[in-house]
């Protein structure tokens, strides 16, 4: 949780934060990390959809999005869960809100065209740690897949 922390001092002065809290892109983030790393291959097309939901959710320049991204790698290399990531999204972030971050983790599991046994066991888990509802759960599944083929 100190990463977090510390990148956003590093990165943006108190007075630039917008509504979001510091982390929560970040959390975002590592929350995708993990999906595109769980099936062992990490492909280009994962990192460009990781990239792509950051940006439709956050505002962020290229280069402040590839530092986040690069930072999130670093800590989810070193994370020994996904509490300290989902923590954050939950204090912060509304139901829906919660539903649609799982439907962009299902958007970076889809990037390559197909879903891992591993892709889907670290969202369900993920999804659950945000108290997903199961019936939203496939929702957001269904939401992602017609969206991306």
């Amino acid at each position: 949780m100190k990463k977090i922390w510390r990148y956003f001092q590093d990165h943006f002065p108190a007075e630039e934060k917008e509504d979001e809290p510091p982390g929560i892109a970040f959390a975002a983030a590592a929350l995708m990390i993990e999906v595109s790393r769980s099936d062992q291959v990490r492909q280009e097309i994962e990192q460009t959809s990781i990239l792509d939901s950051l940006k439709s959710q956050f505002v962020f320049t290229d280069g402040e999005l590839e530092a986040l991204v690069a930072s999130a790698e670093e800590t989810v290399e070193d994370a020994n869960d996904l509490h300290q990531f989902t923590r954050l999204i939950n204090e912060h972030y509304h139901y829906d809100q919660r539903q649609n971050l799982v439907v962009q983790l299902w958007r970076v599991a889809y990037a390559d065209g197909r879903i891992d046994k591993f892709e889907e066991y670290i969202i369900r888990r993920i999804a659950g740690l945000l108290h997903l509802d199961n019936s939203d759960f496939v929702r957001a599944r269904l939401t992602a897949r017609d969206s991306t083929g």
